[in-house]
């Protein structure tokens, strides 16, 4: 099953099932290591998000650690400039578990389109090793006004995501594991 192409909707981003684990995009190394980030990793995580303010404490942070699907590395020093993290939760209480997604790039490396690559990622490597766990899909809460931008929203819809409304302010968007095609 290796040699399988895996399809976003948008058809993008078409991955081998081998480039899943690690993957090059430009200036860009992209690691998979949800569910085996190791403590080393866990701490440049925990750094990564406390230099940059994008969580509040550093217990937090670390505990959050443990949810990183995608590190993202700049290849010319091996520099920490990015993740994504994956966790099963309900939106509302009594509702269907998804996966919620969340990703944090530095701001310089924001225009790059590493989050772009970095979500495509994460949608091919959850569709292909986590959808038998029973989940049907990813939703993201997302909290940065900036995503609910025209132009965010549009890349949002490239990539197979449907919007679903708000809540408390933030757009929420879902993508359905079936709407991946793999052959």
């Amino acid at each position: 099953m290796d040699t399988f192409e895996i399809t976003l909707p948008s058809s993008l981003f078409p991955f081998r099932l081998i480039d899943v684990p690690q993957f090059t995009y430009g200036p860009y190394r992209l690691d998979n290591v949800f569910r085996s980030i190791n403590s080393q990793q866990r701490q440049a995580c925990v750094e990564l998000w406390l230099r940059n303010g994008a969580v509040a404490s550093p217990t937090m942070a670390w505990e959050r650690s443990r949810q990183v699907c995608y590190l993202m590395t700049e290849n010319a020093g091996n520099r920490l400039v990015g993740v994504n993290t994956l966790y099963p939760d309900r939106l509302v209480a009594d509702g269907p578990r998804f996966w919620f997604n969340r990703m944090f790039i530095e701001p310089q490396h924001r225009s790059s389109r590493l989050m772009i690559v970095g979500t495509a990622a994460m949608l091919c490597y959850a569709r292909t090793q986590l959808s038998s766990e029973g989940i049907p899909g990813v939703l993201n809460v997302n909290e940065n006004p900036k995503l609910g931008r025209r132009g965010m929203r549009r890349i949002f819809s490239r990539l197979g995501y449907r919007c679903q409304g708000e809540q408390n302010g933030q757009d929420v968007w879902y993508f359905e594991f079936s709407s991946i095609i793999i052959r």
